[in-house]
């Protein structure tokens, strides 16, 4: 006889003391000097039939490598969970503590083995926590709130997803995933917040205030509430990125989610599995890093003259975009050790909770790309799943790599990495409902 399905949860703070360095923006100049509202980890973790899975989600603007592998490593040795069963997500939220070096900055390691710790113990926690459930799997429609920040244009992709967990009827934990940048908050803003996945949590709680809401952003690699990602990068303040706002869109999603519950019917049948692979990628033709700091070496100059000389703002403004390409670029190659190759294998995780499958992407994945994939099962529940195992930086569709544009130009990757992510990631996702096969078209 089957067994039940087993969920448990549990959270932690992580909120750092003041003062420590914050990450997500460039042009942002000293540390935190407020507290807005608290950071947390969240954590999930289901048990059926002798198959373990685990679901992780920080309020952080990565899931750094070092991260993901800590965390894994410990859950794996102390708990049954495998490993690769383990997804370990962020929500991109460039409202928190700097947790991996950009840019000459450094993270504070005291800050980061407190995070460390502190999911490592939600998820102990939450096996300790496992109690049988029933669930519901859902989606709704959220129009009115995340755009396309390259074109302005609303998103192709406003649906928000969910997985609600019911104990004795009672929800107790609710997987919700929806691809927006959690930057509604810009670079001027120094107060620790969770921006609005914080409100949709909040508001969610609001109505059920025993359950424990973890969320997971989506492909929003090119998705933002409707701002140049070149400005932003410049420090342009905009008069709609305020707390109201993310309360706004946190509430939107939260009350479609609670709409969503209502009206979604109950899963009877919970099968669960997790696969992981590893998909090569193909890299541009990249310079090397000595030639990219003499090139950055090179914009400053012409960034001084510039001022130097009275130029227009504008003739100002695009030298320092280009250096800003110039040092993301750098960054990134840095950070994967990649120079002199031509290829880089990216880890893609699918975890299935009965009708859902969550996809794990470690990067900013254009939306285009995540509905390529969640379309790839079309009787399915894809969640596509961003900045989740790892922090591999933009992951363009071929149609931005003809436009240009910061996402693009920072990409360590060409314009066939999309096509080979997608045919991979459909593959790994095939796997997990058919009887066997290869896992993708990766190693």
């Amino acid at each position: 006889m089957s067994e039940p399905l087993l969920a448990g949860f549990a959270v932690r703070e992580i909120t750092p003391p003041l003062g420590v360095t914050m990450a997500g923006f460039a042009a942002r100049k000293g540390g935190a000097t407020g507290v807005h509202d608290s950071l947390y980890t969240q954590a999930m973790v289901l048990n059926k039939d002798s198959r373990w899975v685990a679901v992780i989600s920080m309020d952080l603007v990565e899931a750094s490598d070092f991260l993901v592998n800590r965390v894994r490593q410990a859950v794996s040795t102390k708990t049954e969970i495998p490993a690769d069963a383990i997804l370990v997500g962020s929500t991109h939220n460039h409202s928190g503590p700097l947790i991996s070096g950009r840019f000459g900055e450094f993270e504070n390691q005291e800050v980061v083995d407190m995070i460390a710790t502190a999911t490592i113990e939600a998820v102990l926690e939450a096996v300790q926590n496992l109690r049988p459930v029933r669930m519901k799997v859902g989606s709704a429609s959220v129009p009115d709130v995340a755009k396309n920040r390259r074109s302005l244009e609303p998103s192709p992709d406003p649906e928000v997803n969910f997985i609600g967990f019911y104990a004795d009827r009672r929800l107790i934990g609710c997987l919700v995933n929806f691809p927006l940048h959690a930057t509604v908050l810009g670079a001027e803003n120094r107060q620790y917040t969770a921006d609005y996945p914080g409100y949709l949590r909040r508001t969610i709680q609001e109505k059920y205030p025993d359950c424990c809401i973890v969320f997971l952003n989506g492909a929003a690699g090119n998705i933002n509430i409707g701002y140049s990602a070149d400005a932003s990068a410049l420090g342009e303040v905009f008069d709609f990125r305020t707390f109201a706002k993310a309360a706004e869109v946190g509430g939107k999603l939260g009350s479609a989610v609670i709409n969503g519950l209502g009206t979604a019917e109950w899963v009877d049948s919970v099968a669960i599995e997790a696969r992981e692979c590893h998909v090569p990628l193909p890299l541009k033709e990249l310079p090397s890093t000595k030639e990219l700091k003499q090139k950055i070496t090179q914009s400053t100059q012409k960034i001084e003259e510039l001022r130097a000389a009275g130029a227009p703002i504008a003739d100002i403004s695009k030298a320092e975009v280009g250096k800003i390409y110039l040092e993301c670029l750098q960054d990134a190659m840095l950070r994967r050790g990649i120079e002199g190759q031509r290829e880089l294998a990216m880890p893609v995780q699918a975890l299935r909770i009965g009708p859902a499958i969550l996809v794990a992407i470690p990067g900013e994945l254009f939306v285009e790309l995540g509905l390529a994939i969640r379309q790839s099962q079309q009787n399915l529940h894809v969640f596509l799943v961003g900045y989740a195992n790892g922090s591999w930086g933009y992951l363009p569709n071929r149609n931005a790599f003809g436009q240009g544009g910061y996402e693009v130009e920072t990409s360590i990757f060409n314009e066939n990495m999309g096509e080979a992510l997608v045919d991979s990631a459909s593959q790994l996702v095939r796997s997990l409902v058919s009887d066997g096969g290869e896992n993708c078209g990766g190693i």
